[in-house]
């Protein structure tokens, strides 16, 4: 509602702060003289109340503060005996009573707004009405012509600006005016459209118009106006006519069906859209053309419409797979009676496409179209529980070793690789959910619970598709990892927990090797919280000084010390049964490396030091570095930081890296480890033989050393081909001028056939176990 502001020139306040008392949402008043208006007044008003005053007072008042004057008469005071009428807004006379100046307000207020209102409106309307094929306005309450399109400019022979704020009568020049009044009145009334003819002469003759008046509502459901339209219709004979004409021309199929549902009238849309005879459609029953399946439907909105007495709205999908949108609604005598229904018809089979196309975008991963993961919660959360399904089977994968496809082959050959897996999962599960969870992860669904022999040979499958793969294609190096859970979805446990546990198994298959598929089972949940435990420690155990590092002596061929592996203990009663390696996979797990890798490599730095201040013959201490490590940016800064910091020097100091790093970031990571080298620090690839290592990557890497993996010589005396390898591997690593040594070197046996095959260095229990720091020292004592 709004609240006025009204000014009051030299008038008592009584009466005036009475009304504003009681009416505090309604009015506010603002009292001053004329004389002081004179030297500026800055506050916005709506109305100004005066009394009776010269012509030049009013007009300084309309011109400079407001143009809304109520102005007081006084008594036996008549207002044509007022030369400036023109100026005034309103008049009021005296004695006016309390009520009477309220009513005076209310109806100043309401002039007001509808005028606020109307300015903006009139863009709108302005633009609809000028994009009209007929002659088109729109009229404010008064029947006031406000907005007129050139159509209606041309036919009655007046510019805008001549129209404006006239009536039909002016316009028209006396020809019509009251009637269209009446029309307009009954429109605002009514709130309801009406359709009537009428002859308007203009620059063009007589003319017969089909005119359409509608209501013209606010947003408050307020009548503003009217607007209509008027289609020159002076060639039609009669009213049938007039009606074929009129929905000839709406851009959908339009028919119209008597009380009884039988089909009177359509036009030739409608008879395109379901191939209709014109001389046969007559009389024709609604389901005949939809399909008789709507017959009972279709019945029900008859009647909906016909009691009603107002038009409803149905999307119907019929039987050739068309989507269509029918608007009803009555056709009525004069009295108001329902002698029919007309209908309005949309093919909207394209739009209800385009949003199918939309909604499974959102649900479809879009490089192998199975679902994502919205897809897969879509599924389980509505789709099952629609068939009342809550036990259910789930098979999670994930491919190893991918980041090496693209890195190595490009992201379009790894992209075509994850479509040969999922075309080749959908031939295999057939009758499961297949999604795709993102990355080279994807999800299995079976409901119900699944037969284990059934899981096991469907995994064994998935499994065989990489193998197959690989025999015929570059994937030397992918395979697949499955974890598998069988649970319930209720109220104690939901999808994302199942799933959950599906990654734990699937975990697991990759801690076990990859290529393989797990079951869930609690030991994992256990496994889990232990890790969890574990982690919680390690984040104290700096602080504790639980960590410690042990050395354990590296020799030549003649048994003389030329170096030390540095390697991590814990010293923790609770989890002193853990070993190591499986508290650093926890630490690199949870994201600890960084912080208890700078530990070691500083400690190890500094005992390189200390051993090697005034010694002759060099001791290089190797440390074992995270491939989490090397992938930070700011690896190779760290570690000359930390050699500027202890002051040790590069070349005491050796770095051993796994194949790990060849997986990732290949071409960075070398350049990081050979800017490490540059300086001095020895580099050694750790582990050689157990993974995919290539002799390639001898040749790119920047290495000092290779260690053979204890497996290898474990190995030599129980097969030749052991002995083969590593003898392969040393010729190669001579011709490559690299260092080999031997890890895990146990007894004299190893020792001699390592020795007779060339190796360099040798570590092992032969010689000494890992040792702590102050035995590391006396044992340099003797060396000396």
């Amino acid at each position: 509602m709004l609240k006025l502001k009204i000014l009051i020139l030299n008038q008592d306040k009584i009466i005036f702060q009475k009304i504003e008392k009681y009416n505090k949402e309604k009015y506010i008043f603002y009292f001053e003289t004329l004389e002081n208006l004179k030297g500026g007044y800055k506050e916005e008003v709506d109305i100004v109340l005066c009394n009776s005053m010269e012509y030049s007072a009013i007009n300084f008042i309309k011109r400079n503060i407001c143009k809304n004057i109520l102005l007081i008469l006084e008594e036996n005071q008549h207002r044509d005996n007022i030369d400036y009428n023109e100026s005034v807004f309103d008049f009021i006379s005296k004695p006016f009573t309390e009520n009477e100046l309220v009513y005076k307000f209310q109806l100043i207020g309401k002039y007001i707004l509808a005028e606020k209102i109307a300015q903006e409106n009139k863009m709108r309307f302005n633009t609809l009405l000028n994009n009209v094929p007929y002659m088109a306005w729109f009229k404010n309450e008064d029947s006031k012509y406000i907005v007129v399109n050139d159509e209606f400019k041309e036919h009655c022979g007046k510019n805008y600006e001549r129209i404006y704020g006239q009536d039909d009568y002016f316009v028209w020049e006396g020809v019509i005016g009251e009637k269209c009044r009446l029309y307009d009145i009954e429109v605002m009334e009514k709130r309801k459209q009406i359709v009537f003819d009428e002859v308007i002469p203009g620059r063009k003759g007589y003319k017969e118009f089909n005119i359409y008046k509608v209501p013209v509502i606010d947003e408050n459901n307020k009548v503003k106006g009217t607007m209509g339209i008027a289609r020159d219709i002076t060639d039609l004979k009669n009213k049938d006519e007039k009606f074929k004409i009129l929905i000839e021309n709406i851009p959908f199929p339009v028919y119209m069906k008597d009380i009884a549902g039988r089909i009177v009238t359509g036009n030739d849309k409608f008879l395109e859209m379901f191939n209709l005879n014109k001389g046969v459609y007559k009389y024709l029953q609604e389901e005949d053309f939809l399909g008789i399946e709507f017959k009972e439907d279709i019945k029900n909105e008859d009647l909906s419409v016909i009691r009603g007495k107002k038009g409803i709205n149905i999307i119907k999908k019929i039987k050739d797979d068309r989507v269509l949108d029918i608007s009803k609604a009555p056709v009525s005598e004069i009295s108001e009676e329902v002698i029919g229904i007309v209908c309005i018809l949309r093919d909207i089979t394209d739009l209800k496409n385009q949003e199918e196309k939309i909604k499974n975008l959102a649900y479809t991963d879009s490089l192998t179209k199975l679902a994502n993961r919205r897809g897969l919660y879509q599924y389980i959360e509505n789709e099952m529980l629609l068939k009342e399904i809550n036990k259910i089977t789930i098979m999670f994968i994930d491919l190893d070793n991918f980041k090496y496809l693209n890195d190595s082959f490009g992201h379009f050959y790894a992209d075509n690789v994850l479509n040969y897996f999922a075309t080749r999962l959908k031939e295999i599960c057939k009758d499961g959910f297949i999604s795709r969870m993102g990355g080279d992860e994807f999800v299995i669904v079976w409901e119900n619970l699944i037969n284990k022999d059934f899981l096991i040979e469907k995994a064994e499958e998935i499994l065989d598709i990489l193998s197959a793969k690989n025999k015929n294609g570059k994937l030397t190096r992918v395979s697949a990892s499955i974890g598998i859970v069988v649970g319930n979805i209720n109220e104690e446990e939901n999808i994302d927990s199942l799933l959950m546990k599906g990654d734990l198994a699937l975990y697991k298959a990759k801690e076990q090797g990859k290529n393989q598929y797990v079951f869930y089972n609690k030991y994992l949940d256990q496994k889990r919280c232990l890790d969890l435990d574990i982690e919680q420690e390690l984040r104290n155990a700096l602080a504790k000084n639980e960590l410690v590092l042990y050395y354990q002596p590296q020799y030549d061929l003649n048994r003389k010390l030329v170096g030390f592996e540095a390697l991590l203990r814990w010293h923790n009663e609770k989890f002193k049964h853990i070993p190591i390696i499986e508290v650093i996979k926890i630490m690199e797990k949870y994201n600890l490396i960084d912080d208890i890798g700078r530990f070691i490599t500083r400690s190890a730095m500094e005992f390189s030091r200390k051993i090697n201040e005034n010694r002759k013959r060099n001791i290089v201490i190797s440390i074992n570095i995270s491939s989490i490590q090397i992938m930070k940016n700011n690896f190779v800064r760290k570690i000359k930081k930390y050699l500027g910091e202890i002051g040790a020097d590069p070349k005491n100091i050796g770095l051993e890296i796994t194949e790990t790093v060849l997986l990732q970031n290949i071409e960075e990571n070398i350049e990081k480890i050979k800017e490490l080298r540059d300086i001095g620090v020895k580099i050694s690839l750790d582990d050689f033989g157990t993974g995919y290592s290539s002799f390639s990557y001898l040749v790119k890497l920047p290495l000092n050393n290779i260690k053979i993996d204890k497996s290898f010589v474990k190995g030599m005396t129980e097969a030749e081909e052991y002995k083969k390898l590593i003898k392969l591997t040393v010729d190669t690593a001579r011709a490559l001028k690299l260092n080999v040594v031997g890890e895990g070197v146990e007894t004299e046996r190893d020792f001699e056939i390592l020795k007779e095959i060339g190796i360099d260095y040798i570590q092992g229990y032969l010689f000494s176990k890992p040792i702590p720091e102050k035995e590391a020292m006396e044992l340099l004592m003797k060396e000396k």
